[in-house]
């Protein structure tokens, strides 16, 4: 029996067989990297989802934190430019004089209110005034 024409038929067919199940191999080793890929793409996207979700959160706590510290700062310096309004008129209006100390201790408090509001803007002129009147004021002598 002569082999050599099956052989001659065979190779043909056999290339075939061989170099479409390589193909079909490297296709699936192509296909599995492109659905790694995605899934990595897909993992790194909704890593940055909740990145953005975070910061967007952190900076509205941050936001509403200032606005707090702000609400806060008002406050505080209203209540000082309160106490040192009301200073002010007891030693011009009913007492017509203020001892040293109490002098200095005004002015100690109006520095301090002064900075507080030239860090953050806060401007009130007619203090400045007022302090400038006080501290014009003749001393209270001591109490004996």
């Amino acid at each position: 029996m002569d082999v050599q024409p099956l052989i001659s038929w065979l190779a043909p067919i056999a290339s075939t067989v061989i170099v479409t199940a390589a193909t079909a191999s490297i296709n699936s080793k192509i296909a599995d990297g492109e659905r790694k890929r995605d899934a990595a793409q897909a993992e790194t996207e909704a890593k940055r989802r909740a990145e953005a979700e975070w910061r967007s959160d952190i900076e509205a706590r941050l936001a509403e934190q200032d606005a707090k510290i702000d609400a806060v700062l008002r406050g505080q310096t209203t209540q000082m430019r309160s106490d040192i309004t009301h200073k002010i008129h007891r030693y011009m209006d009913d007492l017509g004089c203020a001892s040293i100390e109490e002098k200095n201790s005004l002015a100690a408090e109006y520095e301090v209110y002064c900075k507080i509001c030239d860090e953050y803007g806060i401007t009130n002129d007619f203090v400045a005034f007022l302090m400038e009147q006080v501290m014009n004021l003749p001393n209270r002598p001591p109490k004996s």
